[in-house]
């Protein structure tokens, strides 16, 4: 039986305090969502935010633009993502009445590298979801570009890939 030797791990303990932190960040992100907090869910977002769930072209090739292809999501600039929130919250959103019950599973959170200021992060989701379409459960893989702004992490970019390629029924940004 080989034996695991604590000597060889190259984690500092900053990396584990950043990972700490995403984890944190990615995991609040999912309660506010589920909590229907929608103003706490906005502000993890930066003003520049991208939120993007893209399409698949073929049966293991994701569509790669955003601005030129057809997605299932779409949203530049927070101000964007505070558009959907204010149809939700005024009920003028076919995808969003009656607002569907949602729970996020979130795991496998990973910080997969530093670029310029930003942190690459990714981790795994179950989104189940409860509504006038009875119940959905879907898997999403998450990829995040993270910002330090004011000293909190930000939120400037989400891609959510969705694994299953069928939709059923309109879908909104916390069916993500």
């Amino acid at each position: 039986m080989a034996r695991f030797d604590v000597g060889e791990m190259k984690t500092s303990s900053k990396d584990i305090d950043m990972l700490v932190e995403v984890s944190d960040l990615i995991n609040r992100e999912s309660k506010y969502l589920d909590q229907r907090r929608w103003d706490d869910w906005l502000d993890l977002y930066s003003d520049d935010a991208v939120f993007w769930a893209p399409s698949w072209s073929a049966e293991d090739t994701l569509l790669e633009d955003p601005k030129t292809s057809l997605n299932l999501v779409f949203l530049e600039g927070r101000g964007r993502l505070e558009d959907r929130v204010f149809r939700i919250e005024t009920e003028d959103s076919y995808a969003s009445m009656p607002l569907d019950r949602t729970v996020h599973v979130v795991g496998n959170i990973t910080v997969d590298g530093r670029n310029n200021g930003s942190i690459h992060a990714s981790a795994n989701a179950i989104v189940h979801s409860y509504g006038r379409h009875g119940a959905q459960t879907t898997g999403n893989l998450y990829e995040y570009i993270l910002s330090e702004l004011e000293g909190h992490l930000k939120i400037k970019q989400k891609k959510i890939i969705l694994i299953d390629d069928a939709v059923a029924g309109p879908i909104d940004i916390y069916h993500f």
